[in-house]
């Protein structure tokens, strides 16, 4: 009998809600600290908007985000994963921008005392396991990964699982996640929250005087400005040219994924768009777009635009 596996995400992955849904992820929440306000990130599309419109554009107003705990994280596996589930991947953003993966990965270890207990309790089988997974990317980037997990376990209903972590390993290492803000404030202002001054003031200030956009890219594990493009039509425009080359050349999973930080039609009119849709669907490729996450959205402000794929 094939083996149940499930995938578990955290809510900064920009996968549309009702893929999510269709496909049964599941979701570990991130708190969001708006003031003196609490929000829980669950991928809620229609919360997202609302919580764009009153508070991330505020520039004045102090953000921050809390991922779930080691003891939550350790609860969510032991009182529902692991009488839901045989086998568990759970696939997290990037380990140098999240502590995520850290805490996912001590709550792994926390339940080995447990876990056959609940299992035994419930008649399951006693047999069980979890594999946290480091993404080494960001928001469409994690998207692009979740999404050929899942095709991987289509691919094979019964894959060992060992087998599909080390696909999903090595998979990750070629996934190239893109974003463009649209305010350089918010990049700024959110990094030097967490001591990071990799924009500094000079950069900014110019950046803003000549309306220079950079093209932000998070590819294993690092992430760097590849591009810096004057007005942010025409930087949209160049990642659209971008993601349209990696296609003609080949991608490694027939996806794109897209994410905005606002409400996601409005992409459909960016410069670019149209002629990336007909090569998308002339090479077959499946495109996906999204809200981009409110954890993704405090970090590099409302506007923002993300665009993520795998290649060699």
């Amino acid at each position: 009998m094939p083996q149940k596996i499930g995938l578990v995400i955290d809510s900064a992955c920009d996968l549309p809600r009702s893929f999510i849904e269709q496909q049964g992820l599941e979701i570990m929440p991130v708190m969001m600290n708006f003031s003196t306000m609490t929000f829980k990130d669950m991928r809620d599309p229609e919360q997202t908007m609302d919580l764009y419109r009153r508070f991330v554009a505020a520039k004045d107003l102090e953000i921050s985000t809390t991922p779930m705990s080691t003891k939550a994280i350790r609860d969510l596996f032991l009182d529902q994963l692991v009488l839901k589930y045989d086998r568990v991947l759970v696939i997290t953003a990037s380990s140098r921008r999240s502590s995520v993966f850290e805490n996912a990965t001590q709550a792994s270890f926390m339940i080995l005392s447990g876990y056959k207990e609940r299992r035994r309790a419930a008649g399951l089988d006693e047999q069980f396991a979890l594999r946290v997974i480091d993404s080494k990317t960001l928001f469409t980037g994690q998207a692009v990964v979740v999404y050929e997990a899942l095709r991987a376990i289509r691919a094979q209903d019964d894959i060992m699982f060992d087998k599909l972590r080390q696909h999903v390993e090595n998979f990750s290492q070629h996934v190239k996640a893109y974003v463009i803000p649209q305010d350089l404030f918010y990049v700024r202002s959110r990094a030097h929250q967490k001591g990071d001054t990799s924009v500094g003031w000079f950069k900014y200030q110019v950046g803003t005087m000549l309306d220079i956009k950079p093209i932000l890219r998070a590819y294993r594990g690092e992430t760097e400005a590849v591009a810096n493009i004057r007005g942010y039509e025409n930087a949209v425009r160049k990642l659209f040219e971008m993601a349209i080359e990696a296609i003609e050349g080949g991608l490694l999973s027939k996806v794109v994924c897209m994410s905005y930080a606002g409400n996601p039609e409005e992409v459909k009119a960016f410069p670019g768009y149209e002629e990336f849709i007909q090569c998308a669907m002339g090479n077959k490729i499946e495109t996906m777009l999204s809200v981009m996450s409110t954890t993704a959205g405090i970090h590099v402000g409302p506007g923002a635009f993300s665009l993520a794929y795998a290649a060699r």
